[in-house]
């Protein structure tokens, strides 16, 4: 193994280094591994197909606060590793919790699989307070070099600070191999899973805590009236779904061919993507916003049930696509 390995990723030593310790831009999963696979060459798809083919975009999860934990609350090890399985992408993993006493040996072993990975040209996605991906190391420095899912940004990690984040969790992600699959088969698999998020509480979160789905709506909604919530962290919250119901719209609009009721869900994710560009348009006015403002809150409110209705209609039309296929899985819709 080389003392020093930085992937053309980042452009090895020509990359910017961030001054601050933390990446800024927020990613999701899916997005910086769409980096990676367009940089192996795994795929010409663009971003958004990358998220609908996962079926990673489709998931709405809350906490009750309103918190930006919300963007990343999820089953980690089971949802990431079926999400690069849906498009033929090998994978291993491993995550824990930072004040286990066996954590010491799960960094060594995950540095290693991490250096392993790179020197193999495949960045590693590693949890560093968001998904982020180690594109190149140096044994001297004592360094992993982590980039977000864009941009030639770089943050220096020390590697006795890998896994230890603002939150005890650690998780990395090496991606093996990729093989062609069934892309007909994998878009409709992904409309379907659709369905599971939106109708199935997420079985890790507890429900007096969370909201998955529909009832996310009705959560959002309540914390906004109760005034139980950040600003700051609201309006990320607010800003991530818009971004990925923006980019659900752009994913269902090239899935016309799958069948003829694809017409009504094409025009109801982009009605749905229409409505959160409005409510993005309350949330960046931040002298309302900030303050609690009631205007400003009542109309994303209002646009938050128009939000709901409309989600729901595009999911019963996804229902009408597939009816076989839902029907025969009867109440575990989730199931391959």
């Amino acid at each position: 193994m080389a003392t020093q390995v930085y992937l053309n990723l980042i452009q090895g030593k020509q990359a910017q280094y961030s001054k601050d310790p933390n990446i800024i831009s927020s990613g999701s999963y899916a997005d910086v591994m769409h980096r990676i696979l367009i940089h192996k060459k795994w795929t010409e798809f663009p971003r958004h197909m990358i998220a609908g083919m996962t079926a990673t975009v489709f998931r709405l999860v809350v906490d009750r606060h309103l918190t930006e934990e919300s963007i990343s609350a999820y089953n980690w090890m089971a949802e990431n590793f079926v999400a690069a399985d849906f498009i033929g992408v090998t994978a291993s993993q491993a995550a824990g919790f930072s004040f286990a006493p066996t954590f010491p040996l799960y960094q060594k072993q995950a540095l290693v699989d991490i250096k392993s990975s790179i020197d193999r040209g495949v960045g590693a996605i590693v949890w560093h307070d968001q998904f982020v991906i180690a594109a190149g190391y140096d044994d001297v420095e004592q360094i992993l070099l982590l980039c977000n899912s864009e941009g030639q940004d770089v943050t220096r990690l020390p590697y006795d600070s890998l896994g230890r984040n603002s939150t005890p969790y650690w998780y990395y992600q090496v991606l093996e191999s990729c093989r062609t699959v069934d892309v007909w088969e994998v878009c409709k698999e992904s409309l379907i899973q659709a369905v599971y998020k939106w109708e199935i509480h997420d079985y890790m979160l507890p429900p007096q805590d969370y909201a998955c789905g529909s009832a996310a709506y009705s959560a959002i909604a309540s914390a906004l009236e109760s005034r139980v919530y950040e600003p700051r962290q609201a309006a990320a919250v607010l800003r991530y779904y818009g971004k990925s119901r923006e980019n659900i719209a752009s994913y269902v609009t090239e899935l016309g061919y799958l069948s003829d009721h694809m017409v009504q869900v094409i025009q109801e994710y982009t009605s749905l993507s229409d409505l959160y560009l409005k409510m993005i348009g309350w949330v960046d006015q931040s002298n309302l916003w900030d303050v609690k403002e009631p205007e400003c809150v009542q109309s994303v409110i209002a646009l938050l049930h128009q939000a709901r209705e409309t989600e729901q209609r595009a999911i019963d039309a996804i229902k009408q696509a597939f009816p076989e296929t839902i029907g025969n899985r009867f109440k575990d819709v989730g199931l391959r």
